[in-house]
């Protein structure tokens, strides 16, 4: 596999134990993609809501081509730090943090990265072609610590691409929890975590909920389960209702990420 200026990643950035791996070349020799779950593979045009608001370009058909197969992952980099992953799309019915991976994509094409970005924009594209929240009858942002679940894959695949921060990027309802933009992050046992999201708060407007502890309030779930694996790990919500795209939304699901990158001065 070809990263950026021709470099050959490593392995680790090609093989997971379990995973049938698929990788493909685009743009030239800056960008790589690849499958990095199988079983989870949809048509995510097929979401009426995604399939109008998805950002134009070359790279992202061939993103959402890829999304058929199974669990897409782009990296931009050669493999060095500092290594971000964006991850949208746990729930597959969160739809504004997905439209805007494909237009981080897109921005990050062709630019100069001072790292390495991981980009998953459709953790189950099944379950965002069906406009669901759940896979196989399961909330994924639960079942981080199980074994099998893609939520756990992930977890690994942090682990082995030795990221430095994780962020999950979600949608909450009007009304809901916490039904307004935010950014939870942990104080323990990474102290990072809270570091991270009080620089987003802070870039973004976005309300900054603090736990004293990862996996006390929210067991399972993804930045919890990151957190404890000593990865720092935030997650960011935008408002938007469940199987819709709220107006602003995207962009301020959109300017959390890169608030993130910036934070890592991976841009």
């Amino acid at each position: 596999m070809i990263g950026a200026g021709g470099i050959n990643l490593s392995s680790a950035n090609s093989k997971l134990a379990g995973d049938n791996y698929q990788t493909v070349q685009a743009a030239g020799s800056t960008v790589t993609m690849k499958v990095i779950v199988t079983g989870t593979g949809g048509d995510v045009t097929k979401n009426s809501h995604i399939k109008k608001n998805i950002p134009r370009s070359s790279l992202n058909s061939q993103v959402i081509a890829l999304a058929k197969k199974g669990t897409p992952m782009v990296t931009f980099g050669n493999g060095s730090g500092p290594r971000v992953m964006i991850v949208a799309g746990v729930h597959g019915n969160e739809l504004p943090a997905q439209i805007a991976a494909l237009r981080l994509i897109n921005y990050l094409n062709g630019k100069s990265i001072r790292g390495t970005v991981y980009v998953v924009p459709f953790v189950v594209p099944s379950s965002t072609a069906r406009n669901t929240r759940f896979w196989n009858g399961k909330n994924l942002n639960r079942v981080s610590n199980v074994a099998g679940t893609p939520t756990n894959k992930i977890l690994n695949l942090e682990k082995q691409l030795k990221v430095n921060v994780l962020g999950d990027f979600h949608s909450t309802r009007p009304g809901g929890v916490p039904g307004k933009k935010s950014v939870f992050c942990s104080k323990a046992p990474t102290y990072e975590s809270y570091n991270t999201a009080s620089y987003i708060s802070k870039k973004t407007g976005s309300a900054l909920i603090a736990y004293k502890k990862a996996g006390t309030d929210y067991p399972g779930a993804l930045e919890d389960a990151t957190n404890l694996a000593k990865i720092p790990a935030v997650t960011c919500e935008v408002v938007s209702s469940h199987g819709i795209i709220a107006s602003g939304s995207v962009t301020n699901s959109y300017n959390q990420m890169l608030a993130l990158l910036k934070y890592k001065g991976v841009i």
